[in-house]
């Protein structure tokens, strides 16, 4: 499904790699959990992978499509059609409504069909939420209005950085329990976070350590 190859990343005019010479291969339906030390480039990963970043060096390829040929108009419209992507600060609008913030990515896809906004916000429970504006939310209500704004578009993966960072146990466990029912309808999964216990309940683990990245058990 997804293969990355020869990958680097540099901020320095290639002076120092985060990622160096990086593999990494994801297969449809895979339930992944990327673990690392803070800066070992786990969002930088995150980032390419999402196509927000592009890589220094390298090929990435979705499903036959290769991404390193794409310029920034095209990234943009592969990832509004087959990447979501929450973020682990959020990035709602806190003046918006729960139903604005999750609908806002269709302003910028030319998908035809509405999605069932009331049947996505029903299944993160948060239906009733959807006429609340965000700042009045806690923490785990605004994470699961993240989540349901990155899969409004029906995509084929679902990435998040960090999706606990800021929650109690309960609240974990909400969100774990979330993304593991949207892997069971056919999404790919893969998260990053620092949170071990978390990685624990994925099916596959990776950690990132000297700019690459291999299978862990933990």
């Amino acid at each position: 499904m997804y293969k990355l190859q020869n990958i680097y990343k540099s901020y320095d005019k290639e002076k120092t790699f985060i990622l160096n010479d990086l593999y990494f291969d994801v297969n449809e339906g895979d339930f992944v959990a990327i673990i690392g030390k803070s800066g070992s480039g786990k969002s930088t990963l995150l980032n390419i992978l999402s196509t927000i970043d592009t890589p220094t060096k390298g090929y990435y390829i979705f499903n036959d499509k290769n991404l390193t040929k794409l310029n920034d108009n095209q990234l943009a419209e592969f990832r509004n059609q087959s990447i979501g992507v929450v973020f682990q600060s959020y990035h709602l609008i806190e003046d918006y409504t729960v139903g604005e913030n999750v609908m806002l990515p269709l302003m910028f896809s030319n998908q035809k069909k509405q999605p069932n906004l009331d049947g996505i916000l029903e299944k993160l429970d948060i239906l009733p939420l959807k006429d609340k504006r965000v700042k009045i939310l806690s923490g785990g209500e605004q994470q699961r209005v993240s989540i349901a704004r990155a899969i409004i578009s029906n995509p084929k993966m679902l990435l998040a950085d960090e999706p606990t960072g800021n929650l109690d146990h309960e609240n974990r466990d909400n969100i774990l329990s979330i993304l593991k029912k949207l892997n069971s309808e056919g999404m790919t999964i893969i998260v990053v976070t620092h949170d071990l216990e978390f990685a624990k309940k994925f099916n596959k683990i990776y950690e990132i350590k000297d700019g690459k990245i291999n299978p862990v058990q933990i």
